[in-house]
């Protein structure tokens, strides 16, 4: 905040920055976008919710719908009182994961689990399971952009690569009277020169 201050800037405009000591962050995230989760504190204590973004910087996830807190912006007609609800982050330690069949908080355990694709390979990787048990909880799909198909590309490529912009090399490319209003009066030299 100190900074903020010698150049002359409120802390109000520029609010001090959440800082985590290297040694506190958390190194090996259990908890990633798109988790159902369940609040074990705070104001919405014992209630569920989808893990909307991580901060792995302040070891905190914001939780779609919970923690809000009240945002006076100007009157527009998504806030025609004049007061939206944004979500505040809540400590990792906060939110625990759901069991896959139970819907039940549960402690997690990372191990490594081999696994055989479509295509025949086998692969190794980290996953969570259930704590003493052999029940792995699966990490959620990634929601992407619902465009797809056509909608995407409706331009052709034949028509992207038509030449549409020809020069023109007898005027200049800028009048004339344009220039001499920006030129520098002020300048010395031959570059001042009006044509």
């Amino acid at each position: 905040m100190h900074r903020f201050k010698s150049q002359g800037v409120s802390s109000r405009v520029f609010p001090k920055p959440q800082w985590v000591s290297p040694k506190d962050k958390i190194v090996h995230w259990n908890i990633v976008t798109g988790d159902k989760v369940a609040i074990i504190a705070g104001k919405d204590k014992d209630t569920i919710g989808e893990i909307k973004s991580v901060d792995r910087q302040t070891n905190t996830v914001v939780v779609e719908g919970k923690k809000l807190a009240k945002k006076h912006v100007p009157m527009q007609p998504g806030a025609p009182e004049g007061i939206m609800r944004k979500e505040l982050p809540i400590h990792y330690s906060n939110v625990m994961l759901l069991h896959p069949d139970t819907q039940m908080p549960v402690r997690i355990d990372r191990r490594k689990a081999t696994k055989t694709l479509e295509d025949g390979r086998i692969v190794t990787r980290w996953s969570r399971f259930v704590k003493g048990t052999d029940i792995e909880i699966p990490k959620p799909l990634r929601k992407y952009n619902d465009q797809s198909g056509e909608e995407a590309f409706t331009t052709s490529p034949e028509e992207v690569t038509k030449v549409t912009y020809k020069p023109d090399f007898s005027q200049p490319p800028v009048p004339v009277d344009l220039v001499r209003e920006l030129r520098n009066p002020y300048k010395k030299g031959p570059a001042n020169i009006i044509a």
